[in-house]
């Protein structure tokens, strides 16, 4: 039963957070309503939070009654964890700064289409930027959480490690579809590899990290060149 319902909540989340795409931010900042501007902009961000991150939480708690902990929210080996960010960490900004540095990666990112460049008269203050990466930093938390957690942890059980890395794989995938081909290539290697170590270090910091580490680098790359 419980994999049934993390089936069918993966399925149905990512099918809303995908459907609102066009419809959640998606216009310039005026001068007498940036701040408003800039947070309804914010919203593909806060909807994955809250569809990805914490929805599934929520259901782990109430519904199947276990511990967040046994889904990766902990510190874990804290060995394995720093160890394996402070590899991948030159790997990670070195691939932002590069995709960063095509048009390729303008038309999607930053999801906040007022940010990007050519929508912005006098340019971005690093306050605002300060504010859009902690936002950044929480959607990635969901999403780590809902494909390395809450799906890979809830299926492990029954199918296995092996088969719950490559299922979850699969939908956090298919998100980046209408993404530029190479992300789509990454999403396969990084799915795979978060998913692997979420399970060897018995936690989502490390993906967690790097995912975030990534995806700020490339918006900050995209926003100030």
């Amino acid at each position: 039963m419980k994999e049934k319902i993390i089936l069918l909540y993966v399925l149905l989340s990512s099918v809303v957070w995908k459907g609102m795409f066009n419809s959640v931010g998606g216009k310039r900042f005026s001068v007498d309503y940036f701040w408003f501007d800039f947070f309804v902009g914010e919203g593909k961000l806060v909807l994955a939070f809250v569809l990805f991150g914490v929805v599934p939480i929520l259901i782990v708690k109430f519904v199947f009654r276990e511990k967040l902990s046994d889904y990766g929210v902990r510190v874990g080996e804290v060995v394995r964890t720093v160890r394996s960010f402070c590899i991948a960490f030159p790997l990670v900004v070195v691939i932002a700064l590069i995709s960063g540095g095509s048009g390729l990666f303008c038309e999607v990112y930053p999801f906040n289409v007022g940010l990007r460049r050519g929508n912005l008269s006098g340019g971005l203050g690093y306050e605002v930027f300060l504010v859009h990466a902690v936002l950044y930093a929480g959607y990635y938390w969901g999403w780590e959480f809902m494909f390395r957690g809450f799906m890979q942890h809830g299926l492990s059980e029954k199918c296995g490690i092996g088969v719950a890395i490559f299922v979850q794989t699969i939908p956090s995938v298919m998100l980046h579809f209408g993404h530029p081909s190479g992300e789509v290539f990454g999403a396969i290697c990084a799915g795979l590899v978060w998913g692997y170590l979420a399970y060897r270090s018995r936690s989502l910091l490390s993906g967690f990290a790097q995912h975030t580490t990534l995806g700020v680098v490339l918006d900050w790359k995209l926003i100030y060149g």
